[in-house]
C-alpha cells in the first residue's frame, strides 16, 4: 500500500530532512481513507514528514504507491469537495470564489485576451470572468446552470429502452438550444479565450469529479465556452496573457514540469498554494513560503500578491505571481504600487 519517496517530488532533490513536527490533524480526508482502506491511526502516522533543502517543500515519506493514491483521488474522495462548493455558491447564492482583490487587481493592470487554469476549473478566476461576460442576473444563471446539467446528463440512455432513447436526442437537442438562446440573449462584451489544461496524475481529481452525473470538466466547457488540453501536447498556438494554478500544483507527480510547461507558454503564472507547515496525510508533498526563495535562485521571478489582494486567510495560503521574463514582473509592480 505504501511506496518510499525519497527523492523531492518538485526538484527530484534527495536532501530531504525529517520535520520535527509531526503531528496532523484528522480531516474527513483521512477519516475516509482510513474507513475505505481499513488502516488505523498508527499506519497513517508512519507517514513521516520531511523537507527538502534544496526547494522547501515538505513531503511524505513513505506514502501511498500511486495506484492507491488514484483510489484516494477517483473512488474515496472521486467529488472535489471545494471545487463544487465553489461554483453551487456562486450559482445559488450569488458568492464567487474567495480570492480577495485578486481578480480586479490582475484584470486592471494585466491586459488579458486569452487565460487558462489547470485541472479543477471551479477553484479560480473563470467564474469571474464569466459574471463579466453575461448580465447580472440571478435567474438567467441558475435556468443556465441547470440546463447545461439537464444537457449534459441527457445522453446517459445507457441500458434504457429505444422509445427513451429516441426521446432523449429530441430533449438534448432542445436542452442544447435553450442553452444557446440563455447565453445569447443576456451576453454582455467579448470574451476572452479561455483553456483547461488537464493532466490524468493518479492525485488529481479526474473521472469521478462529478455532480449529478456530470464531470466538473464537462461542465465548464460548455459553461465557459473553453477549449480542453492536455498538458502533455505540445502548444502550438499563441502566447497566453495568463495561467493559474489554484490549489492544484501539488495534485500532480510532476508540478515542476507542469509549472515549467505554463511559465514556457504564458506571460504570466498565477499561483496559489496551501503554505500550512502541518503536511496534511492526504497530501504527497506541499509547499512552503521559502518555496519562492527556490524560484528566484532559478530565474523564475516572483511577486507576492497577499498583501495587495487584502483576502481575510482562513488558513495559511501564499498568492503569487511569476515569470521567466523579468521585465514582466518589475512591469506588474510598479503598476500595482499605484492602485
Amino acid at each position: 500500500m505504501f511506496k518510499k519517496y525519497n527523492e523531492c517530488s518538485f526538484c527530484n532533490s534527495k536532501k530531504l530532512k525529517i520535520e520535527k513536527f509531526q503531528n496532523s490533524p484528522e480531516n474527513f480526508y483521512i477519516k475516509a481513507i482510513k474507513s475505505d482502506l481499513s488502516i488505523s491511526s498508527k499506519v497513517i502516522n508512519k507517514l513521516k514528514v520531511y523537507k527538502c533543502l534544496e526547494c522547501n517543500i515538505l513531503q511524505s515519506n513513505p506514502w501511498f504507491k500511486e495506484n492507491i493514491g488514484k483510489k484516494i483521488y477517483s473512488n474515496i474522495y472521486g467529488q472535489h469537495n471545494k471545487n463544487w462548493s465553489n461554483i453551487l455558491s456562486f450559482f445559488n447564492k450569488k458568492k464567487l470564489p474567495d480570492h480577495g482583490k485578486l481578480y480586479e487587481i490582475l484584470k486592471k493592470n494585466i491586459k488579458i485576451n486569452n487565460y487558462a487554469e489547470f485541472n479543477s476549473p471551479f477553484m479560480g478566476l473563470l467564474l469571474n470572468f464569466f459574471k463579466d461576460e453575461y448580465k447580472d442576473n440571478h435567474s438567467f444563471r441558475k435556468n443556465l446552470f441547470n440546463k447545461i446539467l439537464s444537457y449534459l446528463a441527457s445522453r446517459q440512455v445507457a441500458g434504457k429502452s429505444k422509445l427513451h432513447q429516441k426521446s432523449s436526442l429530441i430533449k438534448s437537442k432542445q436542452l442544447l438550444d435553450d442553452v444557446l438562446k440563455l447565453k445569447k440573449k443576456n451576453f454582455l462584451k467579448k470574451k476572452i479565450t479561455k483553456y483547461l489544461f488537464v493532466e490524468s496524475s493518479s492525485i488529481s481529481w479526474g473521472q469521478n469529479d462529478n455532480y449529478k452525473s456530470v464531470n466538473s470538466k464537462s461542465l465548464a466547457m460548455e459553461l465557459f465556452d473553453l477549449d480542453i488540453y492536455d498538458i502533455k501536447d505540445s502548444w502550438k498556438k499563441e502566447k497566453l496573457d495568463l495561467f493559474g494554478f489554484f490549489l492544484t500544483l501539488d495534485h500532480t507527480f510532476k508540478p515542476k514540469k507542469i509549472l515549467d510547461f505554463a511559465l514556457d507558454i504564458s506571460k504570466y503564472v498565477m499561483i496559489q498554494i496551501h503554505t500550512d507547515p502541518k503536511l496534511n496525510k492526504q497530501h504527497l508533498f506541499t509547499f512552503t513560503e521559502r518555496f519562492v526563495n527556490y524560484l528566484e535562485k532559478k530565474k523564475i521571478y516572483t511577486l507576492n500578491l497577499n498583501l495587495e489582494i487584502k483576502k481575510s486567510f482562513k488558513s495559511p495560503e501564499m498568492y503569487f505571481i511569476c515569470s521567466k521574463n523579468i521585465k514582466y514582473i518589475r512591469l506588474l509592480k510598479s503598476k500595482i504600487k499605484t492602485i
